[in-house]
């Protein structure tokens, strides 16, 4: 059993995510270096976490698995890089050996977060509960990062054109985006259990600010991310109150979620994102006016007596998709074309970092879909992606049995909202991207995953 001082070292790790993140900007903007803090310090985790399994593994039959499965998804990615050294034309190593490194980091985090949980759940820890105040903590640090740069001027762009959007001192918009939505359902959290009554509604001031810097960000995914856990947050509360805790505490806080949602929707017409949808829109030819006109229908005249009448502007079904997936449709049908083109041997094991790009021009890089499923699907080819997949699906599915079978136990606040985070980070993986395949968010969604995994007794010693 390992000193619970290292353990807790570990899972501090987490709290420390936003500082590495605003360091990694720093080390872009100012020192203009490739090699950044957060691919440092993250790569040393990795291997922290890479050193416990392997240690672990001479005590636990279930550690000893982990590390097969590892050594079998290297071998896995080394016929992928020996297939395409020897199909694609131009073949940049670097870039495939520095994609593959954000692709292992999930699946090495995970089945190490399981481990961690596990020996803490034997040191009698209250896992959850320190898990719920470091991702607090993070989300804190987040929070006052976005207000401190917004306040002083000092907050970069999201965009470059119409849209408006600031991304803190945080360098990847996307990547901060998808962590503060995921996030944000552990903060409600936190909020629900400390807030008795009306009184104590300040424990959700750090749901609020995190809030507040989603709406800054000017995206999709953020605006989303609140709507969908405020709305998460009233059911599953009213069901509680109905079904279960009629108590002043639930009471109180469905009022705090609902008095939220209703505030979100009625200052939405005030925030970014709704002003970058209407840019969107325009930029793609669809005539949008945030107030209805007065509607006139013109007749002309013809020669043979007949009129025409102007008719109402159709939105097509390629438009929807532009405004829902910006433009990742189009690289998707690329990539799709791509891959039913090549050999075998790529279809089974991939077409790695970008497909079979060709030289790229200029100043111009090779570019992923940005649709994280769809990329890892693409780069690892069939037995590749079921292969990394495996575990997963296998973990998710058990855990689903369990919490639907054992549902007037499982139905609670922690195992609701933590699923909320889950499926959030699966939903934005799967449309926006930078979730599995991005170290800086993946983190979180392992530690969410091994814990409830942990937790429901899902994963444990034979």
């Amino acid at each position: 059993m390992l000193n619970q001082k290292t353990l807790l070292l570990l899972l501090v790790f987490l709290i420390l995510q936003p500082v590495i993140d605003v360091l990694t900007t720093a080390s872009l903007m100012i020192f203009n270096v490739n090699i950044t803090v957060g691919v440092i310090v993250r790569v040393l985790y990795m291997a922290a976490i890479l050193v416990l399994l392997l240690k672990l593994a001479f005590s636990s039959r279930l550690a000893r698995k982990y590390v097969l499965y590892l050594i079998g998804l290297a071998v896995v990615i080394g016929i992928n890089i020996a297939v395409n050294m020897n199909l694609k034309d131009p073949y940049f190593l670097f870039k495939e050996l520095k994609f593959y490194n954000k692709v292992i980091y999930f699946p090495i985090l995970f089945l190490g977060f399981n481990m961690l949980y596990l020996q803490m759940k034997k040191n009698r820890s209250p896992f959850m509960e320190k898990t719920t105040i470091y991702f607090l903590y993070s989300s804190l640090i987040i929070s006052a990062v976005f207000i401190v740069s917004f306040l002083t001027g000092t907050s970069l762009s999201n965009y470059s054109h119409t849209k408006v959007g600031f991304s803190g001192w945080f360098f990847a918009g996307n990547e901060i985006g998808a962590i503060m939505a995921i996030i944000l359902p552990i903060t409600v959290v936190y909020a629900i259990e400390k807030t008795e009554s009306i009184k104590t509604s300040y424990y959700w001031i750090p749901f609020v600010l995190l809030s507040v810097s989603m709406l800054f960000l000017g995206t999709k995914v953020g605006y989303g991310g609140i709507v969908i856990v405020l709305a998460a947050a009233c059911i599953s509360l009213l069901i509680i109150y109905l079904a279960k805790e009629r108590t002043k505490k639930t009471r109180a806080n469905m009022l705090m979620a609902i008095f939220l949602l209703a505030a979100l929707a009625l200052s939405t017409p005030f925030t970014p994102v709704f002003n970058n949808m209407y840019a969107h829109a325009n930029a793609l030819g669809i005539e949008v006016q945030k107030e209805k006109p007065q509607v006139e229908v013109q007749e002309t005249p013809q020669e043979d007596g007949e009129e025409i009448i102007e008719e109402e502007q159709k939105v097509t079904e390629a438009q929807i998709q532009n405004l829902v997936f910006s433009s990742r449709e189009k690289y998707l049908a690329d990539f799709k074309q791509d891959f039913m083109d090549a050999p075998v041997l790529q279809k089974l094991f991939g077409t790695g970092f970008a497909g079979n790009y060709e030289m790229p021009l200029p100043g111009k890089e090779p570019k992923m879909i940005e649709m994280d499923f769809y990329d890892i699907f693409f780069s690892l080819g069939i037995v590749g992606f079921l292969y990394f997949i495996a575990p997963f699906v296998y973990y998710v599915i058990r855990f689903l049995v369990y919490f639907v079978a054992r549902i007037k136990e499982t139905f609670t606040i922690p195992y609701v909202m933590y699923g909320v985070g889950f499926i959030l980070a699966a939903g934005i993986g799967a449309t926006a991207g930078h979730v599995l395949t991005a170290p800086a968010v993946s983190i979180y969604v392992a530690a969410i995953m091994s814990m409830l995994m942990v937790h429901g007794h899902i994963v444990d010693e034979d």
